[in-house]
């Protein structure tokens, strides 16, 4: 049945597989990092990056993002038979069939599941240990030993299954004293060189950065460069986000922390299921011979889960939160199926109609929406329309992760525009040293000591050397800049095109922009894809704003309704047009425009100001 339970959801996953470069995080760094044997992102991910390059070899058919996607198919597909396995001794078959498949089609899983992300190799790892630990051996003892380590260089989040180890341990691998049962002494030291032995596995990251690799995070060669990467010390540490993360909390931040967590795990579940996990809590804890594991599994299920959730702490009204935590909500679920197991093993004691009726409540109780993604190019071809705006020895300036990610596989997996510069991380002294070693050009023959004189380098000394370009106009602040299809180019050290040129340039780029699939942000749930579709509704704006400063209203206008189009939340739009109907004397419809972009963003004290002054030049009715 594991089998049978493997083949069918391997097949589901595969049906909306992601056929290139997925929209989702970091799968383009990890793309790349796979397909050169590099080093990914901290904390270096070194036996994803061994195993996926692996697999791509392996498996002999398809581009090298789609292989990547298919291995993250190929582990769900494989949780889900080491689950059942796990769980087979619990409750009977059809029960565990139910509850695996609730586990196989949760949003999270079914996500993870079909793009490159490490998260189902760490919950195959995870699952295995589950497989061993249930096992009364010393034996399989140390071979989850072996797997906790080699799994916390695929994911660190499975240092939350501590717990388990901790109650399965006082009753394997015991030597008789009497009457008394006590651990041997070399079951203490097996498990622990064995969890040592996968750890070695990190060592790939020291050997491989030496040999400087085409990526090459935090270069990770040296042992103060290794444990800043390791300990994710250049992004983050334990912050999900550098910025948004914060180590303060309130009992008001604590309980709405906690209520985020059950909405997104009645999402995952559905409540059926949930009644169900909390009855299998009180079971497991109950019964005698169940009771040192559940409580190692109930411990490792709340740091991985609820505890994870209020340590992260982000803003629960901040788009970016729910896509920053989805992923971990992988390891939570694979940690909840036994509890929804045991709970529904217990119903049967009760009435025997019971137990069908529980089952069928909880997959009722449970949404069965999901989107395929077959179709999703948006990551591809927003990389390849980028580097079409860009000119040739381009300097893109501070990218955004899903730019730097995507263009980075089109250059080193297909070879594409290899003269453009991807100038990111020179704040760090790792990144100075990567510029040095790779881009000499851009540096003047001088040492430089610190982030901030060698950002005034490169507007002083590099940008006349090279042309330099964003995604973004803010990240050019206060440079002067001229849109330039997807891109915006900095004006420093840089002969400015007459107006009208510039103008037709920018026309041109942005005409010449494959735009596959639905280009309206609110027809997709995904925060990734919406972000991506969401720098053609800017380049329009900005576009409009250019049109706007020249006196070319219509035009201004247009390219307002174009973003408008795309993006109907984009408030410097709404803005922008409302400032424009006031140059033009409607200030009715002015006031109405920044009203509209209010709606989208309470929060904009420049559109509230604008509306007030047009509000004031609207005419009264008498």
């Amino acid at each position: 049945m594991s089998v049978a339970l493997f083949l069918l959801t391997f097949a589901f996953y595969l049906s909306g597989q992601c056929g290139t470069i997925p929209s989702y995080r970091d799968s383009g760094d990890l793309i790349a990092a796979i397909h050169t044997l590099g080093i990914a992102h901290p904390p270096g991910y070194a036996l994803y990056v061994l195993v996926g390059k692996l697999f791509v070899t392996l498996l002999p058919f398809g581009n090298v993002a789609y292989r990547v996607n298919v291995m993250s198919a190929f582990f769900a597909a494989a949780t889900v038979g080491i689950l059942y396995r796990a769980l087979r001794g619990v409750a009977k078959n059809w029960i565990l069939i139910i509850s695996v498949l609730l586990f196989a089609t949760s949003p999270a899983v079914i996500a993870l599941a079909r793009v490159a992300e490490m998260y189902t190799l760490a919950a195959f790892l995870a699952a295995a240990i589950l497989l061993c630990l249930q096992r009364d051996s010393s034996r399989s003892f140390c071979v989850a030993a072996l797997l906790l380590g080699l799994g916390l260089s695929v994911h660190p989040t499975l240092i939350f299954l501590i717990p388990l180890f901790v109650s399965v341990y006082r009753r394997i691998g015991v030597s008789a004293n009497g009457n008394s049962v006590t651990p041997s002494r070399r079951h203490a030291v097996t498990p622990i060189l064995c969890f040592l032995l996968g750890l070695s596995v990190f060592l790939y990251l020291p050997i491989r950065a030496s040999q400087h690799p085409l990526v090459n995070w935090g270069d990770p060669s040296s042992w103060r460069n290794f444990w800043r990467v390791v300990t994710r010390a250049d992004y983050g540490g334990l912050k999900l986000h550098p910025e948004q993360s914060s180590f303060s909390w309130s009992s008001d931040d604590i309980l709405a922390q906690l209520k985020y967590f059950a909405s997104v795990m009645r999402g995952e579940w559905g409540w059926g299921a949930l009644a169900f996990g909390c009855a299998g809590i009180f079971v497991g804890l109950k019964q005698s011979g169940s009771r040192r594991w559940s409580a190692g599994l109930l411990l490792s299920w709340v740091l991985a889960g609820p505890a994870f959730f209020l340590l992260s702490n982000l803003p629960l009204r901040e788009p970016t939160t729910p896509a920053i935590l989805q992923p971990y909500l992988v390891l939570s679920s694979l940690l909840w199926a036994p509890f929804v197991v045991m709970g529904l093993s217990a119903l049967p004691r009760v009435k025997p109609w019971v137990l069908p009726m529980a089952a069928l409540l909880m997959l009722c109780s449970r949404s069965w929406s999901w989107t395929s993604q077959r179709n999703d190019f948006y990551a591809y071809d927003y990389a390849r329309n980028l580097l079409r705006s860009l000119p040739q020895n381009a300097v893109l300036y501070d990218p955004d992760d899903p730019t730097r990610f995507s263009i980075q596989v089109l250059q080193m997996v297909e070879h594409r525009r290899p003269d453009v510069v991807l100038l990111n991380f020179f704040r760090t002294r790792w990144g100075y040293e990567e510029i040095k070693w790779q881009w000499p050009d851009l540096l003047p023959p001088v040492p430089i000591e610190s982030g901030q004189e060698l950002e005034r380098a490169l507007w002083g000394y590099s940008a006349r050397r090279r042309p330099f370009y964003a995604e973004l106009p803010q990240k050019l602040a206060p440079i002067p800049y001229r849109a330039e299809g997807l891109v915006y180019a900095a004006r420093a050290g840089v002969a400015p095109l007459p107006e009208r040129e510039a103008l037709a340039r920018a026309e041109a780029l942005l005409a010449i922009c494959v735009r596959r699939g639905d280009f309206l942000t609110l027809h997709h749930a995904d925060f990734f894809t919406r972000h991506l579709i969401g720098y053609y509704a800017a380049a329009d704006c900005n576009l409009g704003l250019d049109y706007a400063n020249a006196g070319k209203t219509e035009q201004a206008v247009r390219h307002y309704q174009a973003a408008l189009a795309i993006d109907p939340a984009l408030s410097a739009a709404y803005n922008d047009w409302g400032i424009v109907a006031f140059g033009r004397g409607d200030y009715a419809g002015a006031a109405e425009l920044f009203d509209r972009g209010l709606a989208q963003d309470p929060r904009n004290e420049n559109l509230r100001n604008n509306e007030q002054l047009a509000l004031q030049k609207k005419p009264k009715l008498l």
